[in-house]
């Protein structure tokens, strides 16, 4: 052989082999697309499939929004309904009174005691709905629970302490919602 046939021969040899390598590297990146494709289809659908989940997550909520509201709001509208099935009646009792009341035979004692009957089964079912009076005569004033509407002088007294109430106050489940006015000692 030649040195020219030789080197052909060469030439040949390194272009299969460049070839062979150029065919391999095709189908490595072939391969490798296909895989990144796939990869990327799987997680289209994973991605549409987080978007169902949450569009559906957002509808529940949603849903659970407006039904809480409603349930609030009916709350609302009723919540004063079992204090007034409870004073129904003593307003019966006030009626059955108003309506003896011009009876000839009534004596003012037997009047007197209907009303503090009335009075005390209305006290019973606020107390039990969580209102207590404020005590104030003899104890010592307290601008939480009292309001003073002037001094006076007393003997009976220390300096201080309640010696008369004007009007009575209230608290409700321990919050005043009614100051009670007072006279307290100087």
């Amino acid at each position: 052989m030649s040195d020219q046939e030789q080197v052909k021969e060469k030439v040949e040899q390194e272009t299969k082999k460049s070839s062979s390598k150029k065919h391999t590297s095709k189908e490595k990146y072939e391969k490798k697309i296909k895989e990144l494709e796939k990869k990327i289809q799987e997680l289209e659908e994973e991605n549409k499939s987080l978007k169902d989940q949450n569009l559906r997550r957002i509808a529940e909520f949603e849903n659970l929004k407006r039904r809480k509201d409603k349930e609030f709001l009916n709350i609302l509208q009723n919540a004063n309904e079992e204090l007034i099935l409870e004073l129904l009646p003593v307003i019966d009792d006030f009626e059955r009174f108003l309506a003896h009341v011009n009876d000839e035979n009534q004596n003012v004692e037997s009047l007197k005691q209907g009303v503090e009957l009335i009075y005390k089964k209305m006290m019973q079912i606020l107390e039990k709905q969580g209102l207590k009076p404020i005590e104030s005569v003899g104890h010592e004033f307290d601008a939480e629970k009292h309001q003073a509407l002037m001094q006076v002088e007393t003997d009976q007294y220390e300096s201080g302490y309640i010696v008369d109430e004007h009007l009575k106050g209230y608290t409700l489940n321990d919050k005043v919602i009614r100051h009670a006015q007072v006279l307290v000692a100087k």
